[in-house]
C-alpha cells in the first residue's frame, strides 16, 4: 500500500473540500431567514410545552442569594 500522497492527490482533495464548503455555504439561509426560522421554532416549541399541565411541585424551588 502506498503511504505517500502525491501533489495531484493533495490538490484534488483540497479542491474537493473547498468546493464542498462553497456548496454548503450557498445553501445556508440568509441571516434574516435564520432569525425568522429561530423565532418560528421558539413559537412552535412554546405552543407544544403550553399543552402540558405541570403542578407547582414539579418545579424546583430556587432562591438566588447574592
Amino acid at each position: 500500500m502506498n503511504d505517500k500522497i502525491t501533489r495531484r492527490r493533495l490538490a484534488a482533495a483540497a479542491l474537493s473540500s473547498a468546493a464542498a464548503l462553497h456548496a454548503v455555504s450557498e445553501q445556508a439561509p440568509a441571516p434574516d431567514d435564520l432569525n425568522a426560522t429561530a423565532r418560528e421554532q421558539v413559537r412552535k416549541h412554546s405552543e407544544t410545552l403550553a399543552k402540558f399541565d405541570l403542578p407547582m411541585s414539579t418545579e424546583p424551588a430556587f432562591q438566588f442569594k447574592a
